[in-house]
């Protein structure tokens, strides 16, 4: 071989070593991203893998809406205060019962009892107090929602907040949601398994991530009530249920 050709042989060598360094250190790169990435390994038995992630996204519609109201009143002595706050929230629950709500969904939340003081003067003296009684309720169908708080506004309620949307029934949107994850993992390796020139086998390993439950959706409203505001318009909007896999794929 003449000296010309060794020098060809040899930088075609480096130049191999250098592409191939190039290789390794991107399939590194990528193994450093378990969910987003793909990573190419063995198993423990030898077996070639790649590893994806995968992610399914389904909007729905909450099936339920939830509202904490109540009755807050103050004054000089705490007897008639008591009695005054008493008073006004066994209305508003005859008014809830009214509306079909079941006792199992009305659930206290709080009841306070503070004493008011005028900390203008030396001593702080008591100048009075503040009953506060509010009940969480839960609506069924969310439709129902702004005329039950109405209602229990008409019956004595003075304090409503945290008007939110849940999705109670997330069962079929979970299901519609994996299909998705593993649809999208799957076509990753493809992609991948294309890309490296090797064929894709079945799954060997399946992890789905503990997605927590949608977060109560709140509504923007004021506590403080307005008496003359009439029925309230309460749109419920969508929430997004999300569930995330972990799938290696065998390899050859």
């Amino acid at each position: 071989m003449s000296r010309m050709r060794r020098w060809t042989t040899a930088a075609a060598l480096v130049g191999l070593l250098i592409i191939g360094g190039g290789v390794i250190a991107a399939m590194g790169d990528v193994g450093r991203r378990p969910f987003g990435g793909q990573a190419a390994a063995e198993t423990p038995s030898g077996q070639r893998v790649v590893t994806v992630g995968g992610e399914g996204r389904v909007l729905v519609r909450p099936d339920t809406a939830q509202v904490v109201l109540g009755v807050m009143s103050q004054g000089p002595d705490l007897g008639p205060v008591q009695e005054t706050v008493n008073g006004q929230m066994d209305a508003v629950l005859a008014s809830l019962r009214d509306a079909g709500i079941p006792e199992e969904r009305i659930r206290t939340v709080a009841f306070n009892i503070s004493v008011d003081r005028d900390y203008q003067q030396p001593s702080a003296p008591i100048t009075g107090y503040t009953v506060t009684h509010l009940v969480q309720v839960k609506v069924k169908p969310i439709d129902q929602i702004s005329g039950i708080i109405d209602s229990a506004v008409a019956a004595g309620a003075n304090t409503v907040s945290e008007v939110s949307f849940v999705v109670e029934d997330r069962d079929a949107a979970v299901r519609q949601a994996r299909e998705q994850a593993i649809n999208d993992a799957r076509q990753k390796a493809q992609h991948l398994a294309q890309l490296a020139g090797v064929q894709l086998g079945p799954p060997v390993s399946i992890t789905e991530g503990a997605a927590p439950p949608p977060m109560p959706m709140p509504l923007a409203r004021d506590g403080a009530v307005d008496m003359a505001a009439g029925a309230a318009a309460i749109q419920p909007g969508e929430s997004e249920i999300v569930v995330s896999v972990v799938v290696s794929y065998g390899i050859q």
